[in-house]
């Protein structure tokens, strides 16, 4: 580590682009924590790269030589090199002529096409993956900075989790029946805004999600909830029902990218919860925030050395939106679904 720590811009680099090995990652963590200025420059480098994720690149079609090839014979009028000439004449004309313009040998108009093929082909799919690792170190460090008020908050609730209430039988899914009152589950994350712990309403947009829009500031202190469903894009811990485990096991989860289990309000079940990843991150894993400050990217959804699954509670396949019980050792997250957001309302008859 001892060189490693020399090269503080490069590890930091190393860690946006989360390609940091886990011992460099840990005395980074360690160092970011401790030592403001770190802070600081690590910011600064996550919005040098932050251009990236609005840099939207087409990929190449796979016959642009033949694409190119055909411009070239469409210009030139010619299909094949003129015998015994040097190079093709745009448009016409003796050598030498006023009117004469040369254009490159076919063997070199070639060569030319594929070099461009072989440029797009390697530089466009780096930007991409590039853009990706950029996207899931920013999300990461959402996670971190939600965390931060997690811990402030239950250094003040005795080792509460943020909870803005709840009665038996509420439902975190609109619209189920009259007899199951919608509670929207985001109120609880929340209250890390409302009550100035740290975390910002853009912590809660996942720079990987196309449909995320940071909620306005103006009147955030005297809402109870997020605006809209798009203003968060991480699903909270389910904390519904008369009596939730609000001390919970420090190595479960407590927000994770959306759980693909729930699809506009509603239940889907055209998944296997036990393969299926978020439809963040490229369906490729999913980021989640244990109630330790780990923010990890499963590439399957079973953490930890219980295998717990973050989508499904216990074994239960099949979802109403009055599920409630919880173990304290089963994290199970669910959508954010504001009352004020306009097709919430629709659901429960507003």
């Amino acid at each position: 580590m001892g060189s490693t720590k020399k090269n503080l811009n490069e590890l930091l680099l190393d860690l946006h682009l989360d390609r940091v090995s886990d011992e460099d990652r840990a005395w980074l963590e360690s160092e970011l924590e401790r030592d403001a200025l770190v802070r600081d420059k690590s910011d600064r480098m996550g919005r040098l790269l932050h251009p990236l994720d609005s840099w939207n690149v087409a990929l190449a079609p796979g016959n642009l030589t033949d694409k190119v090839l055909a411009r070239i014979r469409e210009e030139t009028g010619e299909s094949q090199p003129v015998p015994g000439d040097s190079g093709l004449r745009l448009f016409g004309g003796t050598d030498g002529g006023r009117g004469s313009i040369r254009f490159p040998r076919m063997g070199n108009a070639i060569a030319v096409a594929a070099c461009l093929l072989l440029m797009v082909g390697v530089f466009v799919p780096g930007v991409s993956e590039l853009r990706y690792q950029s996207r899931r170190a920013a999300c990461a460090s959402n996670l971190r900075s939600i965390y931060g008020g997690v811990s402030t908050y239950q250094e003040s609730y005795a080792g509460m989790l943020p909870f803005a209430g709840g009665s038996d039988g509420d439902s975190w899914l609109p619209g189920c029946s009259k007899e199951s009152p919608f509670a929207s589950n985001s109120r609880h994350p929340y209250l890390l805004v409302k009550l100035e712990l740290g975390p910002e309403l853009k912590h809660f947009v996942c720079p990987s999600d196309a449909d995320g829009v940071v909620m306005e500031t103006a009147d955030f202190l005297r809402r109870d909830d997020f605006a809209l469903a798009r203003n968060v894009s991480y699903d909270s811990r389910n904390l519904s029902g008369g009596s939730p485990h609000l001390r919970a096991i420090k190595t479960t989860a407590y927000v994770g990218d959306r759980n693909p289990l729930f699809v506009n309000a509603e239940f889907n079940d055209t998944v296997d919860p036990a393969t299926a990843n978020s439809p963040a991150h490229r369906r490729r894993g999913q980021s989640i925030l244990l109630l330790d400050g780990t923010a990890e990217f499963l590439i399957a959804p079973s953490y930890g050395p219980m295998a717990d699954n973050p989508w499904i509670l216990g074994d239960l396949m099949r979802y109403t939106g009055t599920e409630s019980k919880m173990r304290a050792d089963d994290a199970f997250l669910v959508p954010g679904l504001p009352v004020s957001d306009p097709e919430v309302c629709k659901k429960i008859g507003r």
